[in-house]
């Protein structure tokens, strides 16, 4: 008969994910994910076959845990430039009231994409998939602003990859300085808000 596991496997990524998140993954030793997750190399590999599955599996849980939450705000009300505004205020409000040592940690896919991407085609596609998320989200928002006549149709595409651009910008900045990043994200808000007048 099989042994039953002893332990958490998503409380085993929650761990890692911290791991990854701070210091990147080529930085990151086995050693430390053992020290994190309390299993023993063994282990670690029977469960996640190697570093790089242990990895994909927390990119997983951090678009559950992290990035699904903060998309939640296009599923309220109808598509239009108020949940844009609403997703970037929320952006500024984490990065003004989260602890230094969280923000600082920046977005782990971000990250992946300035650490791995160049070189690293299933990371490379993680971190599209995650621009395509959030392209697809932005799209249906402004499109839906289109409709209902506040934004030229024709502009749509540009805007949404403007849009992206500030994303990924309020999210580099704030490794370095988050009250800045704060700033940029609370003034694409209110630039946004603005496309309606």
């Amino acid at each position: 008969m099989a042994r039953t596991r002893a332990f958490d496997e998503t409380e085993a990524v929650r761990a890692a994910l911290g791991v990854f998140w701070s210091r990147g993954y080529e930085a990151t030793s086995l050693s430390d994910l053992e020290a994190a997750t309390g299993l023993n190399r063994s282990s670690l590999y029977q469960t996640f076959d190697s570093k790089r599955g242990l990895f994909a599996r927390t990119i997983a849980l951090y678009l559950q845990e992290v990035i699904g939450p903060r998309l939640g705000v296009f599923a309220k009300d109808a598509p239009g430039l108020t949940q844009v505004t609403e997703y970037f205020e929320s952006l500024a409000a984490t990065m003004a009231t989260a602890p230094p040592a969280l923000t600082r940690r920046g977005c782990l896919l971000v990250n992946t994409a300035t650490e791995l991407g160049p070189h690293d085609a299933e990371a490379k596609q993680a971190v599209e998939d995650y621009r395509a998320l959030l392209r697809g989200h932005l799209t249906r928002a402004l499109e839906g602003a289109a409709r209902a006549g506040v934004l030229p149709r024709k502009t749509v595409a540009r805007r949404v990859e403007l849009l992206l651009g500030a994303v990924i910008g309020v999210l580099v900045t704030a490794r370095v300085d988050p009250a800045a990043a704060a700033k940029l994200a609370q003034a694409t808000a209110s630039e946004v808000a603005g496309w309606a007048g």
